[in-house]
């Protein structure tokens, strides 16, 4: 310890024994290499301590913990996660069919700069299928935009097809057509009009707009 902290091994001794009292910069190094913030120690102290001056620090870190919980509500926003089969309900502004009670949290600042976007114009999906290998794999997460419910760009999209979601890139071609491609192979790939997009048998959900564990956009 006293090595780590450049000074003498008797001072250390002085310090346990209450010889003497350290100073502020001691204990800043103390707290560094013990890898705790200094408030750590000295809200430890206090709460140790039943001095009337103790009880006035105590409620001023209180006070301090409870502004730094406030600004950091404020900082990050909670998006719920929803199976690809409740996809249309997520979808919707009410939506509901919640896969778990998982809550992911993401920097409100990061969606405004990266994505564009406003929380409530995001909504993420666990992804059970394969037919999307190797761009999306079963078991990832992936964050959505419920403002795409129309092919202006090619890209990857949740589409309700006969009541059914599935996850497939869209490429429009000229003369109103779109594609419809699995990028895994083994599935057929398939054209649409765009007059065919009536939200009763065919409707875009969303466009995929982020893999959130691979930490990659789409």
């Amino acid at each position: 310890m006293a090595a780590r902290l450049n000074v003498s091994t008797t001072t250390i001794v002085n310090y346990e024994t209450g010889r003497r009292v350290p100073d502020i910069d001691f204990l800043i190094d103390f707290a560094e290499i013990c890898e705790r913030d200094f408030i750590f120690w000295l809200g430890q102290r206090v709460a140790a301590s039943k001095s009337a001056g103790a009880a006035a620090a105590k409620a001023l870190l209180d006070a301090n913990n409870v502004a730094q919980a406030a600004q950091l509500d404020k900082s990050f926003v909670s998006l719920p996660l929803y199976d690809i089969k409740d996809a249309a309900n997520a979808a919707s502004v009410s939506g509901h069919g919640r896969v778990t009670d998982e809550i992911l949290q993401f920097s409100a600042t990061w969606i405004k700069r990266e994505l564009n976007a406003e929380p409530s114009d995001l909504f993420l999906v666990y992804m059970d299928d394969e037919s999307m290998e190797p761009t999306l794999r079963p078991g990832d997460t992936i964050l959505l935009d419920r403002r795409a419910t129309r092919p202006d760009r090619e890209g990857v999209y949740i589409l309700r097809m006969n009541g059914v979601p599935l996850v497939k890139r869209l490429q429009i071609l000229p003369g109103g057509i779109i594609k419809v491609v699995s990028d895994n192979p083994a599935y057929e790939t398939f054209t649409i009009s765009l007059s065919d997009i009536d939200g009763r048998d065919f409707a875009i959900l969303g466009r995929v707009v982020w893999v959130v564990w691979a930490g990659r956009r789409i």
